[in-house]
């Protein structure tokens, strides 16, 4: 029995692996033919007091994951230190923007439901990347593009995992269902089986009782007949 509920399980991992891994390469090919519309445009944003100009993408992905997303994404240009929402490096590797170092400051944030914005000021050769009619800019703007064509590939496969998982749940409660129910009949059969044993057993003992009954009603018959003679 436990053998075969590890091998279940293990089945089911293996299911759920390949089940996702296949999602991963669908969307990811869909993404990248589908023209995945990215909304980017020119903004400001104040963060720690201080009023930084940058870019900023929208996206109907969660804050949450959506912050988790870009931390990952980030880490291929530098050493990213962030906190509560907050995201920078300061020496980033963007060669498309700049041959030398940039500044990077980053904030992931929402300002309304189901809307998030991922706000990038990029410091480079001495100045802020901000002006859309720059080289830099747009150079900026396929960063956060490309982030974006990124972070739709984890939240479609972070989804189809979560379904995945709602609908594996779903499943091993109905089977645990069946697995009580089972053996509430297989209880059931059993104790219909003792009763009908002791049924067969109580109609051996009504018919010995009645036998015994039977004689006891002739002993007493014959006493009274000896009482009616004494008297």
């Amino acid at each position: 029995m436990i053998t075969n509920n590890l091998q279940s399980k293990k089945s089911q991992k293996t299911l759920k692996f390949r089940i996702v891994s296949i999602l991963s390469v669908m969307i990811m090919t869909a993404v990248s033919y589908s023209g995945y519309a990215q909304t980017v445009f020119p903004g400001k944003q104040t963060i720690d007091k201080k009023e930084y100009l940058g870019l900023i993408l929208s996206s109907n992905i969660s804050e949450k994951y959506l912050s988790d997303y870009w931390e990952s994404y980030l880490g291929k240009y530098g050493k990213v230190k962030g906190k509560r929402g907050l995201y920078t490096i300061e020496k980033a590797a963007i060669m498309s923007v700049s041959l030398n170092p940039t500044q990077l400051t980053s904030k992931v944030y929402s300002e309304q439901k189901n809307q998030s914005q991922v706000f990038m000021a990029l410091y480079a050769d001495g100045n802020y990347v901000g002006n859309a009619s720059d080289q830099t800019y747009r150079a900026a703007e396929t960063v956060l593009k490309d982030f974006s064509d990124f972070a739709a590939v984890r939240e479609e496969v972070r989804v189809a995992d979560e379904v995945f998982t709602t609908t594996e749940k779903n499943y091993q409660k109905l089977q645990r269902d069946i697995e009580d129910k089972t053996k509430e009949i297989e209880k059931t059969e059993k104790k219909l089986t003792e009763l009908r044993a002791e049924v067969e057993k109580g109609k051996m003992d009504a018919a010995n009782s009645l036998v015994d009954l039977q004689n006891k009603q002739r002993a007493l018959e014959s006493v009274k007949v000896k009482l009616s003679g004494i008297r």
